[in-house]
């Protein structure tokens, strides 16, 4: 696992137990999404590094991939198979509970909810900038969508899809102030609007995995690809960057 400090790559943690999505909580501790380890990690100020949860149930995750925090603290995750399916991203196993499906997690309570059900295989997930919407990508077999949410009161209903992006699929993306998403989509980053409109791209010269708004300023694209980090200097900030 690599961190970018002062414009140079270093590494930061190794072996990192296939440690996959990852963002930050309310008091800026990394949630990190382990494959290896099947579970949610946290890390502190101090790089201690603790386990918040590895099962549902008694039976193990599938293989936690990526997550976004609510301002009540919750960590919403999504659970595919991808690191039990071969060594590549994880080691082999068995799915446990018989389904992929999207959790939240409440660390103060220690209480664990379903909150979807209904997908192949979900993957990234994010929150609109008001909470007030949730939009999780499913990159299974035959599904390569993104889909959006209602959230009220905690409870998740009315999904609609935002675009189907077969060949390729939605695998990370992040909201920005005004309610657009940016997600990787190929060779490409899309932007849709919260109409749901598609309102511009960025190609990219690899496949993009995964994006994150960083900088002092908060408008600074940070893009993992196929073996590569860029960024991007963008006229735009990220939805965390206003709270």
């Amino acid at each position: 696992m690599l961190k970018l400090e002062n414009e140079k790559v270093e590494e930061f943690r190794n072996p990192s137990n296939f440690c996959n999505g990852n963002t930050l909580d309310n008091e800026e501790n990394i949630i990190f999404c382990s494959h290896g380890g099947r579970c949610l990690y946290k890390t502190d100020s101090n790089l201690k590094v603790v386990t918040l949860i590895d099962n549902y149930n008694g039976n193990k995750f599938n293989s936690p991939n990526d997550a976004c925090v609510k301002s009540d603290g919750s960590i919403w995750f999504t659970d595919p198979p991808y690191g039990i399916l071969s060594d590549y991203e994880g080691y082999p196993g068995e799915q446990e509970y018989g389904g992929c499906y999207v959790f939240k997690f409440s660390p103060e309570s220690n209480e664990l909810q379903v909150m979807i059900k209904n997908l192949d295989r979900p993957n990234g997930i994010a929150f609109s900038p008001d909470e007030k919407k949730l939009y999780v990508a499913d990159s299974g077999e035959d599904v390569k969508s993104l889909y959006v949410y209602d959230i009220l009161d905690n409870n998740i209903s009315n999904q609609k899809l935002v675009h189907d992006f077969k060949p390729f699929f939605s695998d990370g993306f992040r909201s920005d102030i005004d309610g657009n998403i940016w997600t990787s989509a190929g060779k490409a980053i899309k932007c849709f609007n919260k109409n749901l409109e598609l309102i511009g791209q960025i190609l990219v010269p690899e496949l993009v995995s995964n994006l994150e708004f960083g900088g002092k300023e908060g408008n600074i694209l940070y893009v993992t690809a196929t073996s590569s980090l860029y960024k991007m200097e963008l006229n735009q900030i990220g939805a965390k960057f206003n709270k």
